[in-house]
């Protein structure tokens, strides 16, 4: 998918598609990246097992209760999880306006140098990139950016207090979520 009238342009073309993406983070991630182009050549989309999660992941927003998504992946280094993590970040904060949303991680150094910088690289490739802003802290909409934001948070049991609060479209993702304490679990 060639993106030579303009990045823009067709950012904005996604901007008007996400509506029908709401509940669909498969096709999402397949619309959104320039697949077997640049440095996703080779690529033509989602391993086997990513694109199951996101099908699950769509699923449960289509049937679910309400209730949160849950998902637990035990794998070796390197096949991936960061990049659907950021995937479903991207997805979440296109299709959800004024979405709220806290990432966090079992370190400060995981949250820092392997979640959220999957989250720059993979905005950094996406075709939707004008319409948001990453930084060491937060994910934001450049039209929105006090309203319609993420914000990588590392976890502290004495502030557990700052995964409160979160109202309307709300995401939470909790990466290496093992070594996080309930406390902050029971909060958010």
């Amino acid at each position: 998918m060639t993106v030579a009238t303009g990045e823009k342009n067709y950012a904005e073309l996604i901007a008007h598609k996400v509506g029908e993406l709401y509940d669909d983070p498969l096709k999402f991630v397949q619309l959104i990246f320039p697949w077997g182009e640049g440095d996703l050549e080779g690529h033509t989309g989602p391993d086997v097992w990513q694109a199951e999660l996101l099908e699950d992941v769509g699923r449960h927003m289509r049937e679910g209760d309400g209730r949160a998504y849950q998902s637990a992946i035990a794998s070796g280094h390197g096949i991936g999880k960061g990049a659907v993590t950021a995937w479903l970040i991207l997805h979440q904060m296109a299709c959800r306006k004024n979405l709220n949303g806290v990432v966090t991680a079992n370190t400060k150094q995981q949250l820092e140098t392997k979640t959220w910088r999957e989250l720059a690289l993979w905005h950094s490739r996406s075709l939707i990139k004008p319409m948001f802003e990453w930084t060491a802290t937060k994910f934001y909409h450049v039209s929105s950016p006090e309203t319609w934001y993420v914000s990588a948070i590392p976890w502290s049991e004495r502030n557990s207090e700052a995964f409160a609060g979160q109202h309307g479209e709300v995401l939470v993702i909790y990466d290496e979520a093992s070594s996080i304490p309930d406390c902050i679990y029971d909060v958010s």
